[in-house]
């Protein structure tokens, strides 16, 4: 079953500024569905703004039932709308803003009075029949005048001329740099991408041939790279998680959350505070705590659990926010949050000491982290290894578990204190759903059951390895912990 669209984009395909749009969207990985507009008839824009609005591009939230356009004087209300769901794209980096005004501002005015005009040029090669030819010589003609399209076909070479004048800086700024204004794209470079559809977009057109970086990161661009700053092992758990996601609905393990409110009952949360869920997978953490009546944030790497996370709070009619990013670096003030929750995910993590670390920063004082996992006891060496070896067989996404001495360290080293770290026996759910969860390849299923037919003495006796009912059972180790910024 395909992932339900999040957003839906109103759009004309061949539009400078929808055309950014729908390649930031690919990029994020954030499910969507378009709706290409009748040339030249804004009516369903006007009627989904309540007649406030008759450009596009337009999106509407399918969760939030939202509906983004540009209000702000900057025009961008619509790539920061995005960029707020799929912050891990950081199309608006603070550190170069004054240099993206700059470049966007030139890129929608100077590039697009070009870009458009060699397009319209060429409508007979896009426009499909009389209908959308009348609309388009309406809408045309109402803002620059009677006969501007013939004044444009005649004049198009010196168009494309002009054309290629205004985009040449930017072959001299991309000899220098992989991106418009550093090593990773921002939204200039999707707008720059979007006057460049639109001046190809007729297919009657290239790029000029003395602007081979251009052509160079033209290619690249629509390609799409934005996940370049994981490492393998976040790459692995994205890719994981983003395929597996419907594995972790309403009838999943971590749908029971009575080790959560367990974890809870001392800490007298107030209703109001504001909860960081990390790696929130499906939802269930954060959908508790909401019901709780704390203000939740709930993130994760995939985009995919998150949409499935957001369709559960809708279903439910609960509030939380979404963000897409990494857990070992937070994209969030200092002192923001009262409560950080993380269950059963931290063995996926690249670096579990500097998700710490990144919690204590963003902790408030009085604040707490409640950390649930999977863990081996510190003095276990031999089955420690043999369980990450089997979870690694099992699930290319496993990093490691970590020992409760280690968590503590991380926790003390980072101004924490623990006050309660707590290791329970877990008993596992029947081991093909364990395969099935995480598509475990045939070859490797056989090479765990042959590991858990020899399973070492240490491992069998810690994680209780037997058969029930013709089953294999077994018992993972499941630490609680409780740290506070106090």
């Amino acid at each position: 079953m395909d992932t339900p669209a999040r957003l839906r984009l109103y759009q004309y395909d061949y539009s400078p500024y929808c055309i950014p749009i729908d390649l930031i969207l690919q990029h994020s990985e954030i499910p969507y569905e378009i709706v290409n507009l009748h040339v030249g008839d804004p009516t369903p824009v006007i009627q989904l703004t309540k007649g406030e609005y008759y450009q596009v591009p337009v999106l509407e939230d399918l969760f939030s039932h939202e509906v983004i356009y540009d209000k702000s004087p900057a025009g961008d209300d619509v790539p920061r709308y995005i960029a707020g769901i799929a912050p891990l794209m950081n199309l608006f980096p603070p550190e170069v803003q004054g240099l993206q005004q700059i470049l966007t501002s030139y890129i929608e005015n100077d590039c697009e009075a070009w870009s458009f005009k060699v397009c319209d040029a060429y409508r007979d090669k896009w426009l499909k029949n009389d209908i959308e030819r009348g609309l388009h010589r309406r809408h045309k003609e109402r803002k620059f005048g009677p006969g501007c399209l013939e004044e444009w076909t005649r004049n198009v070479n010196t168009l494309i001329e002009g054309f290629y004048h205004v985009i040449l800086p930017f072959e001299q700024i991309l000899a220098d740099r992989p991106y418009l204004t550093g090593d990773r794209p921002v939204f200039a470079d999707y707008a720059l991408c979007g006057v460049i559809g639109n001046f190809l977009f007729p297919g009657a057109t290239s790029l000029p041939s003395n602007c081979l970086m251009l052509e160079a990161w033209y290619t690249k661009m629509r390609a799409g790279n934005v996940h370049g700053s994981f490492d393998q092992i976040q790459l692995a758990a994205h890719d994981q998680f983003s395929e597996r996601a419907e594995q972790y609905g309403k009838s999943h393990i971590l749908a029971d959350v009575s080790d959560l409110e367990k974890a809870l009952a001392d800490l007298k949360l107030r209703p109001g505070t504001a909860a960081l869920d990390v790696a929130t997978g499906n939802g269930h953490t954060a959908i508790f705590l909401a019901e709780k009546g704390l203000h939740v944030v709930a993130t994760d790497i995939s985009a995919a659990m998150l949409q499935q996370a957001a369709k559960l709070a809708t279903e439910k009619k609960l509030n939380i926010v979404v963000h897409e990013h990494p857990a070992e670096k937070l994209p969030y003030e200092d002192n923001s949050f009262g409560l950080v929750t993380c269950r059963v995910a931290a063995h996926h993590f690249s670096s579990p000491e500097s998700f710490i670390r990144e919690t204590a920063r963003v902790l408030k004082t009085y604040g707490y982290l409640v950390l649930i996992d999977g863990t081996v006891p510190d003095d276990q060496v031999e089955a420690d290894e043999w369980l990450n070896k089997l979870e690694r067989l099992r699930d290319p996404s496993h990093n490691r578990f970590i020992t409760p001495n280690t968590w503590r360290k991380w926790c003390v080293n980072a101004g924490l204190t623990v006050t309660r770290a707590q290791v329970e026996a877990f008993k596992q759910p029947d081991l093909n759903w364990y395969f099935n969860v995480a598509n475990t390849p045939t070859e490797n299923r056989k090479k765990i059951l042959e590991m858990l037919a020899k399973a070492p003495a240490s491992a069998r006796g810690l994680f209780q390895i037997g058969q029930e009912e013709g089953k294999i059972i077994w018992y993972w180790r499941r630490l609680t912990l409780i740290a506070g910024k106090i």
